[in-house]
């Protein structure tokens, strides 16, 4: 297990010197806030366990103490950590600010310092190959290829020697980059069929992809419409918003064959304030991974939902805080879904579905717990996406991919995958409160809760399919089919799926 600094301190009586106590986790006591109903946890010295923590002067039991630590720190929010080049202390925030902080921080960010996505120095020929161990082997290759590139560093060791160290790499792969030009070929065939059924020839074809990673989808797109339907191609106009400055630097170098036709908008899609009144598709491909979540624990006993925050003291530990005060995109989701066909009592393994006694035991046996819940990670700057789409973007199509499920999640519902490369091995880790920039934070997606909540906020009836069932209709299969008939496109990935309007 990955030990992340935590939230507890320890005074050194000779020096009075801070240590940091990295045996517990951030996650490990949940700082629960007092509400009307309950003012503070009763006094149950029945519980032996409680008991001696509460001995050992372990903090996060006096509710009112709680909340007077809370509110001696500044609440801050993503927009204003925006323009800090330094990783903040003696703040608070919501989870999902802390974890679009730690990704998307121009200065510090995951995206804006870390993650390089791969790319292809040119198509894989797949009726060379003999199945799909081979095409593995080439990927290995050419990501090999790229840790050559990595320039080293000049480190001085404890022994006073310097060596030369070469940064990992943080890798990024992508469908779009592994099967180019064959994916992007089979989404250019998805917009073609859909606009000439709907749009043509009265609107132009219109394309807003949302993080365009290197360029290399709206190549291939652009590439196979002018190849294919040069009159439709006379009539497309391809904008790309993009939030990192790095990878809107790489669109604007791979845009040149096309520059006439591409528009490149250096911003958060979720900071988009433009109507854009005409007909249009807006293509999203791994994107709502990268959303950050608010974190929701409930009370076992009322099923009371208690917003979770993260502070970060003056010794840059990290606590989390739950208030019984939801934020307004956390109650919108939540009313949302109970809304839907997929409310709460629907959803398996959700943590108001737990059993009482065993949310009791859980309680018994970790009473730092302060009678809550398991989390829950809720998709609220989907939600805020979806809402953007309803009220910027009115006649548009989506097409969406993303990942449905992870192994090694962090403990909870709809929880995110943590994890970044050290000395070229992955590392997982079991808390999203990590020292931010240095971890990719990706959330699953359950794609029958968004397409109801697509539905109830957009007002469109969406499909979903598999990414394999989706690639079968749309691409040319043949093509992507190796010796052994194996076809790497539609095998791979096979924890995505599609969500298209």
């Amino acid at each position: 297990m990955i030990r992340i600094k935590n939230t507890k301190r320890l005074l050194s009586t000779a020096k009075s010197s801070f240590i940091h106590d990295y045996s517990i986790l951030p996650t490990s006591i949940q700082y629960r806030l007092p509400s009307k109903e309950h003012p503070a946890l009763s006094d149950n010295h029945s519980n032996i366990i409680r008991y001696i923590l509460e001995m050992g002067d372990i903090e996060g039991f006096d509710w009112q103490k709680n909340l007077q630590m809370f509110q001696k720190y500044p609440m801050m929010t993503t927009k204003r950590l925006e323009k800090r080049t330094k990783r903040p202390s003696n703040v608070r925030m919501l989870s999902s600010d802390f974890i679009e902080d730690s990704l998307y921080n121009p200065s510090y960010g995951y995206f804006a310092k870390q993650a390089t996505i791969f790319q292809h120095d040119e198509p894989i020929v797949y009726k060379e190959l003999s199945g799909q161990d081979e095409f593995m082997q080439k990927w290995i290759s050419a990501y090999d290829q790229y840790d050559q590139k990595m320039v080293p560093t000049l480190k001085h060791s404890k022994e006073n020697h310097f060596q030369l160290t070469k940064p990992s790499l943080q890798l990024w792969h992508t469908p779009t980059e592994l099967f180019q030009p064959y994916y992007g070929e089979a989404l250019a065939r998805y917009l073609l069929v859909n606009y000439k059924l709907n749009q043509y020839p009265y609107n132009d074809l219109t394309i807003y992809e949302i993080g365009g990673g290197n360029g290399t989808l709206m190549t291939n797109i652009l590439d196979f419409i002018q190849r294919t339907q040069p009159e439709v191609y006379e009539r497309t106009r391809y904008n790309i918003v993009e939030i990192s400055s790095r990878l809107f630097d790489k669109q604007i170098k791979n845009k040149s064959k096309h520059s006439h036709k591409v528009h490149l908008i250096n911003q958060s899609v979720l900071d988009w304030n433009k109507p854009v009144i005409e007909p249009c598709f807006v293509v999203a491909l791994e994107v709502f991974d990268n959303l950050a979540h608010d974190v929701v624990r409930y009370d076992i006993n009322t099923n009371q939902p208690y917003q979770g925050y993260v502070v970060i003291d003056e010794n840059n530990d990290f606590k989390e805080v739950f208030s019984p005060e939801l934020n307004p995109w956390t109650k919108h989701f939540l009313n949302l879904r109970e809304q839907s066909k997929c409310a709460v009592s629907s959803l398996k393994n959700h943590p108001l579905n737990q059993h009482k006694l065993l949310q009791q035991l859980k309680n018994a046996f970790y009473p730092l717990r302060n009678n809550l819940s398991d989390p829950e990670f809720v998709p609220t700057r989907l939600l805020k996406l979806f809402e953007i789409l309803k009220k910027y973007f009115p006649n548009h199509q989506l097409v969406s991919s993303d990942f449905s499920s992870f192994d090694n999640t962090v403990p909870g519902y709809c929880s995110p995958l943590v994890q970044t490369m050290h000395k070229d091995r992955m590392v997982n880790v079991d808390s999203y409160m990590v020292n931010q920039g240095y971890f990719d934070i990706m959330f699953p997606t359950n794609f029958d809760v968004m397409s109801e909540l697509y539905r109830l906020v957009v007002g469109k009836l969406c499909n979903t399919s598999t990414h394999a069932d989706f690639l079968s209709v749309w691409a040319d299969t043949e093509v992507t089919t190796t010796k052994s008939g194996e076809n790497p496109m539609l095998d791979l990935y096979s924890n995505a799926s599609f969500l298209y309007s």
